[in-house]
Parts: C-alpha cells; sequence; structure tokens
C-alpha cells in the first residue's frame, strides 16, 4: 500500500490541494471518491485559493507598513516618504464559503483514494506520494543571507526547497536563543532598535525545519552591525 501526505505550509498546501482537485476528474475511475466529498472539496479549495494569498499579501503589508511606519517615525533627516502603502483588497468576485478544517477533509479522501487503488504514479501526478526524502533533507544546509531593510531592521532569507521552513537562533551579545519560525523565505527582526548612540552587533544562525523538527545543518553564523535610533 502506497502512502500520502499533506504539505505543512500555507503556501505548498495551497498549492498541492489545488493540483489534486484541478486532476481528479482524470483520474475519477481509479480513484472513485464519493462524489459529495469531492463537493466538499472544491468548495474548500475555492476559498483556500483566495484566503491563502490573501493573506500572506497581508502579512507582506504588515511587514512593510512596520518598516514605513519606522521610516517616518526614526527615519533620515531630509528623506521625503514614498506614496502611502496600498492595502491588499479581496478579488471582485468570491466563491461560496466552506465548512472548516478542509485540511481534514483532504486526508480522509487521500485514505480513500488509497483504499480504493490508487497506484504510485497517480499519486505521484497528484502531488500526493509521500517519498522518503527525510534521508536527503538531513544533508541539507540553509543558504542563508542576511541584509538591512527599510526601517534599520534585519531581514533574513533563506531558500526554502522541500523544507517547511527554518528556525532563527539569535544572539545579541549574551548567546544564541532560539528567536522564531519562518515558514517564507524572508523574515525581518522587528525587535525594537536601540536607542539612539548605542550601536551594536547582532547575530544570527538558522536550521531547517521538516515535520515541526530541526533537519540538516546548521548555517553560518552572520553577524549584522545595528544603529540605534
Amino acid at each position: 500500500m502506497i502512502h500520502t501526505y499533506v504539505e505543512q505550509t500555507d503556501t505548498k498546501f495551497r498549492i498541492q490541494l489545488g493540483n489534486f482537485c484541478n486532476l481528479y476528474p482524470t483520474y475519477i475511475d481509479e480513484l472513485n471518491v464519493l462524489p459529495a466529498k469531492m463537493v466538499r472539496l472544491n468548495k474548500g479549495n475555492a476559498v483556500v485559493q483566495v484566503i491563502f494569498p490573501q493573506q500572506e499579501k497581508l502579512a507582506t503589508f504588515g511587514t512593510g507598513f512596520t518598516s514605513y511606519k519606522n521610516l517616518l517615525r526614526w527615519g533620515n533627516n531630509g528623506e521625503v516618504l514614498t506614496a502611502f502603502p496600498t492595502m491588499p483588497t479581496y478579488p471582485e468576485t468570491l466563491p461560496v464559503l466552506c465548512e472548516a478544517n478542509i485540511e481534514s477533509l483532504f486526508k480522509e479522501i487521500l485514505q480513500d483514494c488509497v483504499d480504493n487503488g490508487m497506484t504510485e504514479a497517480t499519486a505521484k501526478i497528484l502531488g500526493v506520494f509521500a517519498e522518503d526524502v527525510t534521508v536527503l533533507l538531513g544533508e541539507g544546509t540553509p543558504n542563508f543571507s542576511l541584509k538591512m531593510a527599510g526601517g534599520g531592521h534585519p531581514l533574513l532569507h533563506c531558500t526554502i526547497k522541500g523544507y517547511d521552513g527554518f528556525e532563527i537562533w539569535k544572539d545579541t551579545g549574551t548567546g544564541f536563543i532560539r528567536f522564531d519560525v519562518s515558514t517564507s523565505p524572508n523574515y525581518m527582526d522587528l525587535t525594537p532598535l536601540p536607542p539612539a548612540g548605542t550601536d551594536v552587533i547582532w547575530r544570527y544562525k538558522i536550521i531547517y525545519r521538516y515535520q515541526n523538527l530541526q533537519i540538516g545543518n546548521w548555517s553560518p553564523i552572520i553577524p549584522i552591525a545595528i544603529k540605534g535610533v
């Protein structure tokens, strides 16, 4: 019997669910899921395809808006602000609302597909086949970079690849402590900056995460100079 999986991160889950729902009609005779279940899943998929990207836009907007606020309050003297940030808006046409916990329904349907004889080839095409990738992922070292973003806050970047995200550890002068987890390639540290005249060095290192656990190798430690405001 084959094994299936559901993606952990929101972005990958949205893509996986959309791929499954779009391709299911081609394999309907093989998978033979109850039509009523697929109606429910398709309703859920339609809402996911709207809400998930909207949440991503709002998260990005929130980070940018905070940087804009910081620039307004503490930016360089004489610097002129750009246009006001524009709030993300919903699409003009919205789908019918669906039931909650669409992931649980998706898992139930995947199990139905397995019970009905879904082949490995079909599962791979549908993007739900659970390959043994743990060993390969365990060899990975984060492709970690760091730069200063708007408002004087550090912006971390790491390619996610097949991982669920990365764990951030930070040293402000007293040793490394676990700081946060990011499921997005970009992460801005919005910790309040030190007061004016107090310039400091913050150091970061990260490690990948997979299925809620650390995996792979630690990145190199990267320091960055933080200017007080």
